[in-house]
């Protein structure tokens, strides 16, 4: 079952079996935290499962593993296109699982992360992560989600 869709700030789509209540959640969720960091722009996501991402990281990284989220900034010629997410439901699974948090709550984190990466933040070491689990932390917060722990 394909579920889509499309807006001004997001366009999402999944061919996975993403609960009807939570893909709703996720898609409200996702666009207003697009919309916050890009108003005039529009970002891309694609929900997939381990093994759809785990060839994307291997094609794009050249790491042959699955990984939570990919981001793809895009050439800012493609303006308004912002760049585009990989999001791996089975790794929300898992990771929710593990850290305690609803399955919408991870996601959320784990999409907060990506755009953030688009917007050009980067976490090559302690410190940077630290601000970038902190800008997570914030933007999960202002779109009403709280979360401690969250990836990995």
């Amino acid at each position: 079952m394909t579920q889509e869709i499309s807006s001004k700030n997001l366009d999402a789509a999944s061919d996975l079996d993403v609960p009807p209540r939570s893909w709703s959640q996720l898609i409200n969720i996702a666009e207003a935290m697009a919309r916050a960091l890009f108003p005039d722009g529009q970002v891309a996501l694609r929900v997939m499962d381990d093994s759809d991402i785990r060839r994307l990281n291997q094609e794009f990284r050249n790491v042959d593993r699955a990984t939570d989220i990919l981001s793809f900034p895009a050439d800012p010629s493609d303006y308004p296109h912002r760049g585009d997410l990989a999001l791996s439901w089975d790794a929300v699974l898992r990771q929710a699982r593990c850290n305690g948090n609803p399955e919408v709550a991870e996601a959320s984190a784990l999409i907060a992360h990506g755009l953030l990466h688009l917007a050009g933040h980067e976490h090559p070491d302690d410190a940077s992560q630290a601000e970038m689990d902190r800008l997570t932390r914030a933007m999960c917060a202002a779109a009403g989600i709280k979360v401690e722990e969250f990836g990995h």
